[in-house]
């Protein structure tokens, strides 16, 4: 018997392998054709993240204030171009200059979607980066990159350039500004808060800021908006914003409180709807000065005080306005009334011999030079008073208004010294008219507002008249109470006895002088902080002002420029002295003020006055002032240069505030940049018949990191 296989067989075996082997290759083929389309995805995806990483990681580096945009006002952008730091030094951090603060930007980078075929992604550095190039130059510089492709003619001076592909590949590159909204919302009202809302490049001159409502936040009751201050230029000085002209939903200005704000005021949105808007107009460049001190700012004051005065108030300003002044109070600072409390009662005290203490609420107290000035006066009815050992010392004013204690440790207090028509006095009895004199500290005392002085002296009675005070004895609201030392004999009293003897009294009668006030100083003067136009262009600048300048006083403004700060940074170099300085004119061009650092001081003097405090008539000569100048505002304005600029504002926040957005001139701010990428790759499908495009796409959103280290 034969064994094996017969044809048959062999061709079924034949024709099951073959089948089997088709369909393991199928398999195969499948497996590999999904496997490579796969890896191509992943490498896709790859490369997209390294472009969008490296975009981010560049860009965060950078600083918002050298971000530009190409083309302007034409989204999405063609072209984006940023300054980049180096590491010359391989340590790791970027370079910075002497001082450690200022990063030294030494290249700029360009990405620009390359439009002809095949569309790219490229990357231009211009290494050496012309750090004294303009605005200007750098956006004509992005402009000739993308029109040639590279940056080989486009390397401003001193600067070399390199182009990369990034992709050949690029389906979809979008390069846009990152924009953002700020929200108002805040618990507590006039919560103060700066923010700074983007950049962009600013020229000079006039500028439109304006605030949109976009919408609110789900706990607020409102949309509205209120801002303090406001700055959009090159130097960086806030503006008040209740100050600048306003359109559409702004109110008028809106009173904030002493202490909280800029001159106590700021500007009110009262909006209803999403897309209410505000605008102010700001300008490139000024600096306002309104509230004559702040943080970190040095001020010499001369027999001057800076306060918030209610009795100034111009149109919108209803409670008052910050001012600068001549110090004093041409009037009673106390009177019999005053002290006793009770102007009903005609009971008065007659000793032969009495020692007398009074406080004095010192709210209108001079700042140095003569202050305190005290203008004494005698009763007009006894003309037989003497006046012996005048001092006074700064004690702590009590809660409410109550009457200090009179115990003054012996060493605190100060001797004032007779004066009567500008000239020093031995005693009260050297005084040729005893009906009014002046009592002056010998030396400058620094004084400040809302404080208490004890005044001291010993009073002695000769001949007593019996209406002395039924005349004079007036009821007024204040601080009453004064305290005296009863004694018989001629003896005066020391300091230590206030602190020791049992026979001390206080009282709501005044013994023997009839009234006592504080007057205004002859003179004074404000010198300002040195402001810092930040620029070196040697542009010209005009200095204005508004001021209260009653009849018979004077007022005068001086200013000053130069290039370079004094160590302390409160003084100008190269400026000339303020004695050869000339007088500005109000609103017009500040003479040799073309210096990047620039100083004003405003000198004034009161109305003199031939009568003291309480009569009329004694307008136009002196010994005696009746009236002192206010400066209100002071504002410096030059044209600024062409840069980019941060967009800063000090708002006010508060429970009915909304959500908005900010443009200027009607330009988005730049925040940050949004690079939107998506490439392709195109592979062949199973069998080799079919091509398949596959896609990758990425998004990034980046804010810079090192603004305003320039």
């Amino acid at each position: 018997m034969r064994k094996g296989f017969t044809l048959i067989e062999t061709v079924l075996s034949t024709v099951i392998l073959s089948a089997v082997i088709v369909t393991a290759m199928g398999s195969w083929l499948l497996f590999m054709s999904k496997s490579n389309r796969a890896n191509s995805q992943s490498s896709l995806d790859l490369d997209a993240r390294k472009v969008v990483e490296r975009f981010r990681a560049e860009m965060r580096n950078s600083a918002r204030e050298t971000i530009i945009f190409y083309p302007e006002k034409q989204t999405p952008y063609k072209a984006v171009g940023f300054a980049l730091a180096s590491d010359s030094d391989n340590d790791g951090l970027m370079d910075m200059d002497a001082s450690g603060s200022n990063i030294l930007w030494r290249q700029t980078v360009v990405y620009h979607v390359y439009e002809r075929s095949p569309t790219q992604m490229r990357r231009t550095v211009f290494s050496n980066r012309n750090t004294g190039a303009s605005y200007s130059d750098y956006y004509g510089q992005i402009g000739s990159v993308v029109t040639a492709g590279n940056g080989a003619g486009a390397c401003l001076a001193g600067e070399t350039a390199a182009t990369d592909v990034l992709f050949s590949n690029l389906f979809t590159g979008k390069l846009w500004h990152a924009e953002s909204t700020f929200d108002g919302y805040a618990p507590a009202a006039n919560t103060l808060e700066s923010l700074t809302f983007g950049s962009l490049s600013l020229g000079p001159g006039a500028h439109s800021v304006a605030f949109t409502v976009t919408d609110k936040n789900p706990a607020s009751t409102g949309r509205r908006m209120r801002v303090d201050q406001l700055s959009a230029s090159v130097s960086g000085w806030p503006l008040e914003a209740e100050l600048r002209t306003a359109t559409g939903i702004a109110s008028a200005p809106l009173f904030v409180g002493v202490g909280l704000s800029g001159a106590a005021y700021g500007r009110e949105a009262s909006s209803a709807a999403n897309g209410d808007s505000m605008a102010m107009t700001v300008y490139n460049d000024a600096i306002e000065e309104c509230g004559f001190i702040g943080k970190g700012r040095n001020v010499t004051l001369s027999n001057t005080v800076v306060r918030f005065d209610t009795t100034l108030q111009p149109s919108g300003f209803a409670q008052g306005v910050y001012v600068t002044s001549l110090d004093g109070q041409y009037a009673a600072s106390w009177d019999a009334g005053q002290q006793t409390g009770d102007g009903m009662r005609s009971e008065y005290f007659f000793p032969t011999n009495c020692a007398i203490r009074i406080p004095i609420l010192a709210a209108w107290v001079t700042k140095d030079g003569y202050g305190p000035v005290f203008h004494v006066y005698k009763s007009l009815y006894n003309t037989n008073l003497r006046l012996l050992n005048p001092v006074f010392s700064i004690v702590d004013t009590p809660a409410g208004g109550a009457m200090p204690s009179p115990d003054v440790p012996s060493g605190e207090f100060i001797p004032l010294i007779f004066y009567q028509d500008g000239v020093e006095k031995a005693s009260w009895a050297a005084c040729a008219s005893q009906k009014y004199l002046e009592l002056r500290p010998r030396q400058s005392v620094l004084l400040n507002q809302n404080t208490t002085l004890m005044v001291s002296f010993q009073v002695n009675v000769t001949t007593y008249k019996t209406d002395c005070f039924t005349a004079c004895v007036n009821k007024r609201p204040g601080m009453t109470g004064c305290w005296y030392l009863p004694a018989g004999g001629s003896s005066e009293v020391t300091q230590a006895t206030w602190s020791t003897d049992p026979r001390l009294v206080a009282s709501d009668c005044l013994p023997t002088l009839e009234t006592m006030a504080v007057g205004f100083a002859d003179g004074g003067d404000y010198v300002s902080h040195p402001f810092d136009s930040r620029s070196s262009a040697g542009a010209a600048k005009t200095l204005a002002w508004d001021a209260d300048v009653p009849a018979g006083s004077s007022f005068t403004m001086y200013a000053r420029s130069g290039s370079t700060l004094t160590e302390d940074g409160f003084g100008i170099v190269d400026a000339p002295e303020w004695a050869s300085v000339g007088a500005a004119a109000n609103g017009g061009v500040v003479s040799g003020g073309t210096g990047r650092y620039l100083q004003f001081r405003a000198l004034a003097s009161s109305a003199p006055y031939s009568k003291f405090p309480g009569e009329t008539g004694g307008v136009g000569s002196g010994p005696y002032r009746n009236a002192a100048p206010r400066l209100r505002r002071a504002f410096i304005a030059w044209d600024g240069e062409t840069k980019y600029v941060d967009i800063v504002a000090n708002m006010l926040k508060g429970p009915d505030c909304g959500i908005f957005k900010v443009e200027v001139d009607g330009k988005a701010l730049v925040r940050g940049v949004t690079m939107e990428i998506e490439i392709y790759k195109d592979v062949v499908s199973q069998g080799g018949v079919k091509t398949e495009r596959l896609r990758s796409a990425m998004m990034a959103e980046i804010e810079p990191r090192n603004s305003a280290k320039k």
